[in-house]
């Protein structure tokens, strides 16, 4: 068990974005996609992943996410604009983890159910699916923020704050009118606008990557890297990865039709995981730019002698 919730992770996160987006080095991502242009270039990366199945892209303004995924339709956000970043992000988080888990559960001959979602599948559902921004280098320090800064308001609102103080909250964040007005949405889909009571879903964004992201590298240790398959046979946690492993094995599950190919590459995710491993093992309190100028140095002075 780790010691640090989903707020401390968000915390520090935060602090992360927040001094390199004010820095001078980090360009400012530009909006300037069209709703209708976005899902005309969407649709054709899904009608070329998705082969055996028919996936509408559709443009809905009603909707407060940029894009919902189901099983036979993408929902694209009305009335806004998207940015180039935006294309891999929602492409690899929407179509090719939520819509790809989804159908492969509706082709298991023997357990269908696994293609239906449940609260119980969220946390790994939404980890896979930011882990796959991860991976292919689809995620900015926006969008990282943004995920962040959703963690913190999902824990205000069940402490009681308002629509309104939301709202402050995202806007002094940075966000525009409009995307604050929209983060404060998510929030409180269904709850009640005077706090309390609120649609927790976006709390388990940052959880469900760091729980996904330790269970690959588990099972990449352990040399079990069939996990990385079962977890997109359907819609499960990475318990029942686990508890269903043998019927994987025996056939009596399916192996997933649709797999993006970070997923499927497993000597790239393999060899990513394993550096992941080594790599958290280096602590960074002492470590400075001034130890690093003074090592080569000394390096130096020594390759002298």
């Amino acid at each position: 068990m780790q010691d640090f919730t989903a707020v401390d992770s968000a915390q520090f996160f935060l602090e992360i974005t927040e001094k390199l987006l004010g820095h001078a080095h980090i360009e400012d991502t530009e909006f300037d996609i069209p709703a209708d242009d976005f899902a005309n270039w969407l649709r054709k990366k899904t009608d070329r992943f998705f082969s055996h199945d028919k996936v509408d892209v559709t443009v809905d303004p009603a909707i407060s996410a940029k894009a919902l995924a189901g099983a036979t339709r993408i929902r694209v956000r009305g009335g806004t604009f998207f940015s180039a970043l935006d294309k891999d992000q929602l492409l690899f988080h929407e179509a090719m983890v939520h819509t790809a888990t989804q159908l492969n559960g509706r082709k298991q001959t023997n357990l269908q159910s696994l293609g239906l979602g449940a609260p119980r599948t969220t946390r790994t559902q939404e980890g896979i699916a930011v882990l796959a921004e991860l991976v292919t280098n689809s995620i900015d320090l926006q969008r990282l923020q943004r995920i962040a800064l959703r963690v913190i308001g999902v824990k205000m609102a069940l402490d009681g704050a308002d629509f309104i103080d939301l709202f402050k909250f995202f806007l002094e964040a940075g966000q525009s009118d409009i995307e604050s007005v929209k983060s404060a949405q998510r929030i409180f889909r269904g709850g009640a606008v005077k706090g309390g009571v609120v649609f927790t879903k976006d709390a388990v964004y940052l959880q469900g990557l760091l729980e996904v992201h330790t269970f690959l590298r588990v099972a990449i240790r352990d040399n079990h890297p069939q996990m990385v398959s079962n977890l997109f046979a359907g819609r499960l946690t990475l318990g029942d990865a686990v508890r269903m492993n043998e019927l994987f094995e025996s056939g009596w599950l399916n192996a997933p039709t649709y797999i993006p190919t970070w997923a499927s590459d497993l000597r790239r995710l393999a060899a990513m995981m394993a550096f992941s491993g080594f790599i958290s093992n280096i602590k960074l309190d002492h470590i400075s730019f001034d130890r690093v100028t003074k090592f080569e140095e000394e390096l130096t002075k020594t390759a002298g002698k």
